[in-house]
């Protein structure tokens, strides 16, 4: 592997905090979330060219079930605003955003590589 194969930093998927692990609904929904991808790209390589083997967007709603979790379950442990994101500071711009939207944003930080907390 040469300097271009390795990950780059923004792709890399954060090792979760050590509570989220004694949690059983962090740890059942983290586990979703990983397995969602292979699922559907096995259910892609099996199947016919043209066909969407992700209807229901599982690779994408995984992640918001944990992300709902961890703010609802686990508000005190989801991070602060992170000044980097370009997302958690839009946050915190005066605009009106459901306290419940901004926090679940916050909890993708603990899981979810840099690359993609922002879509959410």
């Amino acid at each position: 592997m040469d300097a271009k194969d390795a990950p780059r930093p923004e792709e890399e998927w954060p090792l979760p905090p050590s509570w989220m692990w004694s949690c059983h609904e962090c740890n059942r929904l983290y586990r979703a979330m990983k397995r969602a991808p292979e699922v559907v790209e096995a259910a892609r390589a099996a199947g016919e060219p043209g066909v969407d083997y992700d209807p229901f967007d599982s690779v994408v709603t995984t992640q918001i079930r944990l992300a709902q979790h961890i703010a609802t379950a686990h508000t005190s442990e989801v991070p602060a605003v992170d000044p980097a994101c370009e997302r958690c500071v839009s946050d915190t711009s005066g605009r009106r955003i459901r306290d419940e939207m901004v926090l679940e944003h916050r909890a993708r930080h603990l899981f979810a590589p840099p690359r993609i907390v922002g879509f959410m």
